[in-house]
């Protein structure tokens, strides 16, 4: 006599859906936490290579990337940015990169002085970039902290939570005294009108019962270097 083999329920069936579903969506969920912390650690990455590539040229030439005056006269500069002659470039020379053309120039003396590499190009402004595949518009250079005339990293455009990770990175409490965000010394965030923030708030988000500024992105982190 042939024995009848036994097929599977539809409740069975169902179940083995549920379980294989289950574990798809943990494996994308793993997969997108293990993106944004490769992308938060090529972040940090930049702000460390543009830190010390900016100390060794200070080292060498005597002034800051984009502060030094006359550079065409130590290093092959692009013809069109304007970053040749210092003398025709506001405050240059001062001993802080404080304006928007010195903000450029410095990506730009960094990468003809051999002390950067495989940066974006902007052909459309003649200018080097560092973008971050964190989000869209985020971008990495030098600036000044205007309030303590010292020069930073500046990240624009920052997500939240990104911000807040990287304040946690250079900044760090005391194990009884937690850090209020970005209220230690190293890192600093501003919002849209360069006024300093504590916290950085979603648009719609309530604190306190309290509509507050939407700083989600952070306009403006600044890092001390």
């Amino acid at each position: 006599m042939r024995q009848r083999t036994r097929g599977f329920t539809l409740i069975e069936i169902a179940v083995v859906m549920i379980i294989i579903g289950i574990i798809a969506v943990g494996a994308v969920l793993t997969g997108r936490s293990v993106l944004a912390r490769a992308r938060v650690a090529s972040l940090l990455a930049n702000v460390k290579d543009l830190a010390t590539a900016s100390r060794e040229f200070k080292t060498r030439y005597g002034y800051y990337p984009g502060d030094l005056p006359s550079a065409g006269t130590y290093i092959t500069l692009d013809v069109g940015t304007g970053c040749t002659d210092g003398t025709a470039v506001a405050n240059m020379g001062n001993g802080i990169v404080d304006t928007s053309k010195e903000s450029n120039c410095a990506l730009e003396h960094l990468v003809k002085a051999g002390m950067l590499s495989k940066l974006d190009y902007d052909s459309a402004n003649n200018k080097y970039t560092i973008n971050s595949p964190i989000a869209p518009g985020v971008q990495v250079s030098l600036w000044v902290n205007s309030a303590t005339n010292e020069n930073v990293v500046r990240i624009t455009n920052l997500p939240c939570d990104v911000a807040l990770e990287m304040d946690s990175r250079f900044d760090s409490g005391t194990t009884t005294t937690p850090p209020t965000p970005f209220s230690q010394g190293w890192v600093i965030a501003q919002d849209a009108t360069n006024t300093q923030i504590q916290n950085c708030i979603p648009s719609g988000a309530v604190s306190g019962g309290v509509s507050g500024p939407v700083n989600d992105p952070v306009p403006t982190l600044l890092i001390k270097y």
